[in-house]
């Protein structure tokens, strides 16, 4: 992918499910954004452990929530929770070009080989490649890469889309619910479908 935008943000971003979904349901609820802020700052709403991190947390989550459309923000809640996890996650698909294109080049792949385990060498491949083939990676100092290949792990783990077993983390191929299939679809973003399911869904 040509032209993109290539970030290590993720390195101080947590998946942040719980406030995501408490974000989506009090503006299903009729809040707005700024009452949601007020919230945050004024009573600590998301439960942060500082006034930076509450700002932080808001932030991202807004900013995550806003890629979202209004339509999918009204079924978040009526999905179940591994559909509610894949939701915030694509969110952050949407917003992050170098982990999309791990899971298109790496997660992907894997899946449509049948080979269900991702290790260290995965994550590390993907880094060098990128570093070879890209000036912004490749002005990243070393720990970034361990930084950046933790974070992706932590995300997958929390998305439910690998679980721990040793040294390999084995993939776990989620149903997706056919309304999230179709909105993908509806919004152009088959490359989403595939990065996650392997294009067997």
């Amino acid at each position: 992918m040509d032209g993109k935008n290539y970030s290590a943000s993720l390195v101080s971003k947590r998946f942040w499910f719980y406030e995501t979904k408490q974000y989506i349901e009090m503006l299903n609820d009729g809040m707005t954004s700024d009452e949601i802020q007020r919230l945050s700052e004024n009573e600590n709403v998301f439960g942060a452990a500082s006034n930076s991190r509450a700002k932080e947390i808001f932030n991202t989550v807004r900013r995550r929530v806003n890629i979202l459309d209004e339509e999918i923000q009204a079924i978040f809640p009526k999905l179940n929770i591994d559909n509610q996890k894949i939701i915030i996650f694509i969110s952050v698909l949407l917003l992050n070009d170098l982990i999309l294109e791990f899971m298109l080049e790496v997660y992907q792949v894997q899946l449509q080989k049948g080979q269900m385990q991702l290790t260290v060498t995965d994550y590390k491949a993907f880094f060098s490649e990128k570093q070879r083939t890209n000036e912004t990676v490749a002005s990243w100092k070393p720990y970034t890469y361990n930084r950046l290949g933790s974070a992706y792990k932590k995300y997958l783990l929390e998305a439910g889309l690998i679980r721990e077993d040793g040294e390999a983390d084995l993939m776990t191929l989620k149903v997706i619910d056919p309304k999230v299939l179709q909105w993908l679809r509806v919004i152009g973003r088959p490359d989403i479908i595939r990065a996650i399911t392997g294009g067997l869904q």
